[in-house]
């Protein structure tokens, strides 16, 4: 997951995280909050009710047609008023619930009650709100603030990921340029446009670890260049002394046969140089793909190469291709070689009288080559194997330096083949090369 999605998700989960918590206390929360609101409201009415009290005096309320006491109720009996004489030694100044009877219905209140003495007298005065009315009014906050908890929460992930894009934009950019590069030598070092000091920090060290890798390749190139003249002049000079001497018919034979043999190491010794330094060269990015090749004709070519060694060992060769294919960009000698030694040694580890069949047809997003043979099969803990340089498995001519595979290996990586591998042994094995469409 990317560090842009992982920062979204950590921040969207955290947030719900802490909605659900709100939302399991937002009810005690939420009726705290109504009750004390109640509360002040009761507070402010006997506040008004003492200043009409010294107004108007206690008779507006308390007369002798209403006796002792008066009460009064709205329509809705959601709040009511009591003022009543009582007696000097009952004190009340306090705000709890209580049940009232009104019109032969019970009623729970929230009520304040609080004394006072006025004249000689001492008056009860009693404010009451109904908790019905109170506990609407909560639910109704409740759902106000969690539809408000909700918006924040989808506000802040929304702006949580622009930011988090915004902030991530230089990585994204480096990581773009780090996909785009297929060899050291194509990368540019380039500035990035940012005010983030660890962004830049990566940035100028990419750069500058780039640049160490560049100048690596490009010492690695020089030395391929001096191999290439320092091993392979001597060993062509001793080729040619030997052969000159092999050609002289004052040789005694005795040196004849081991004239022969120096030759075969020279000739050895030559191709394993040849080889390494075209694995070489081939991972150096120092081969064009720059032409069109028909993969079927291809084939065709290497089939018509390698026909009369196929004949010589008493093997069948069948050639069956279906569908046309152009693989671009490619580099034609290099695939060559590639077919050319899976082919070989098709034929090498055969057995006698065996079949060598070279199929292909296309597949959804290209076109599949598979090359199969009825020889000796590789067992299935050598597998893993059959790619490292200088393995041989049981070579029938002797000769084999254990480059063939490597080097097929190789070039099927710098045109992005993909290659696989299937054997089962003393039946055959099946090598199968998928070449991607490209536009």
């Amino acid at each position: 997951m990317r560090l842009q999605a992982k920062l979204t998700v950590f921040s969207a989960v955290s947030k719900i995280i802490i909605l659900l918590v709100l939302i399991l206390v937002l009810p005690t929360l939420v009726n705290q909050v109504a009750l004390h609101n109640a509360d002040v409201r009761l507070q402010d009415k006997e506040a008004r009710m003492y200043q009409i009290i010294e107004e108007q005096g206690i008779d507006s309320f308390i007369t002798e047609e209403t006796g002792d006491a008066y009460g009064s109720y709205n329509l809705l009996k959601e709040e009511f008023i009591s003022l009543e004489e009582i007696s000097s030694g009952r004190v009340h100044n306090t705000i709890e619930n209580s049940l009232r009877k009104v019109e032969n219905d019970i009623v729970e209140y929230r009520v304040l009650s609080s004394t006072f003495d006025l004249g000689g007298k001492r008056y009860l005065l009693e404010i009451g709100r109904s908790l019905a009315t109170i506990g609407d009014n909560s639910q109704a906050l409740q759902h106000y603030a969690l539809y408000f908890l909700l918006a924040v929460v989808l506000l802040t992930v929304f702006v949580d990921l622009a930011f988090s894009k915004i902030l991530l934009q230089p990585l994204t950019t480096i990581i773009k340029r780090l996909q785009r590069i297929e060899h050291p030598t194509t990368f540019t070092p380039k500035k990035l446009k940012t005010s983030t000091d660890d962004f830049l920090y990566l940035n100028n060290t990419i750069n500058d670890m780039m640049g160490q890798i560049q100048e690596a390749f490009q010492k690695e190139k020089e030395f391929i260049g001096n191999v290439s003249h320092e091993l392979l002049t001597p060993v062509s000079i001793l080729q040619t002394r030997l052969e000159n001497l092999l050609a002289d018919p004052d040789t005694p034979e005795p040196l004849l046969v081991k004239l022969v043999d120096n030759l075969r190491t020279l000739h050895r010794l030559k191709s394993i140089i040849q080889a390494l330094l075209l694995i070489s060269r081939i991972e150096n990015e120092q081969y064009l793909k720059n032409e069109r090749v028909d993969v079927p004709q291809l084939v065709n070519e290497v089939a018509e190469e390698i026909q009369e060694r196929a004949e010589a060992k008493d093997i069948s060769l069948s050639v069956q291709l279906t569908g046309d294919f152009v693989f671009i960009p490619a580099n034609h000698s290099l695939l060559f070689t590639m077919l050319f030694n899976v082919v070989n040694n098709a034929i090498k580890y055969n057995k006698p009288s065996g079949t060598i069949t070279v199929a292909g047809n296309a597949v959804a997003k290209g076109y599949q080559l598979c090359i199969s043979d009825t020889g000796v099969g590789i067992a299935q803990d050598q597998l893993p194997h059959i790619f490292s340089r200088f393995k041989r498995f049981h070579a029938p001519d002797g000769e084999s330096h254990g480059l063939g595979l490597p080097i097929v290996q190789t070039i099927a990586r710098f045109h992005g083949v993909a290659l696989t591998v299937q054997s089962e042994l003393d039946k055959g094995t099946t090598f199968c090369f998928t070449f991607p469409q490209r536009i």
